[in-house]
């Protein structure tokens, strides 16, 4: 396990997942908010970043799912509540594990869990016709926000990989039963805003939250609306769920 960053601070903790091709850096500021709150942190490297987007190329969806798991591993021996939160793929990650694992509760950032885009979608059959394609760039509105720091581009097979952990987390989503908080920015460029409804829609849990951001586009953490996700955020974990 590659720690991105963590602060070992009470015995409430919060896992923290970025995003396919991104880094721990775009949930830090979530993270160091928390820390400030006296809650522990922990987040990874996913398997494939960090490093080259070809080494990024050779890994699938479960290797980025073992990459979450060693670090749930981890955070379970500092902390004996622990919750998970992610952002865009990350949260699927998130979402995945609360559905197959104990947590105390999840929160998803700007989640996909259906793309509206034909190309996308035939990504099985594209993906041969063309083996990278130019990453998406910015998804902050801010413009005196940090950079948003990810790979150039990113091959079309991990396009499908992340297509194939869609696919798998949509049917559990009932299946999670702890407290839940869904954030999604209006004027996401990346993530359809209307997957925010959908996954608050789906979630099993009788404890759920949505806060749609008005003025925000992917990155929530990063963006001006990010002060409220840093409070609903805290607010949740604090009342175990109840509210934000």
């Amino acid at each position: 396990m590659r720690i991105g960053f963590e602060s070992k601070q009470g015995d409430t903790g919060i896992l923290l997942i970025h995003g396919l091709t991104g880094t721990p850096g775009e949930v830090e500021p979530l993270g160091n908010y928390l820390a400030q709150k006296g809650i522990s942190i922990l987040a990874p490297w996913l398997k494939g970043h960090g490093t080259d987007p070809k080494d990024l190329s050779k890994t699938a969806w479960e290797d980025w799912v073992v990459s979450v798991l060693e670090a749930y591993e981890e955070i379970k021996k500092r902390c004996s509540k622990v919750y998970v939160g992610g952002l865009s793929m990350g949260g699927l990650q998130a979402l995945h594990l609360a559905a197959n694992h104990p947590v105390e509760g999840v929160i998803s950032m700007a989640t996909p869990v259906k793309i509206f885009d034909f190309r996308f979608n035939g990504i099985a059959f594209f993906r041969f016709l063309q083996w990278r394609t130019s990453n998406l760039t910015g998804g902050i509105l801010d413009k005196g926000a940090p950079k948003h720091v990810t790979y150039p581009y990113v091959a079309t097979k991990n396009l499908f990989e992340l297509k194939k952990l869609m696919d798998v987390v949509r049917p559990e989503l009932p299946q999670i039963q702890v407290p839940a908080l869904v954030v999604q920015g209006r004027k996401d460029s990346m993530v359809p805003p209307p997957n925010g409804q959908i996954i608050y829609d789906a979630l099993g849990a009788s404890h759920k939250h949505l806060l749609y951001l008005d003025n925000s586009d992917h990155v929530v953490t990063m963006d001006y609306e990010k002060e409220k996700v840093f409070e609903a955020a805290y607010r949740f974990i604090q009342t175990k769920g109840e509210s934000i």
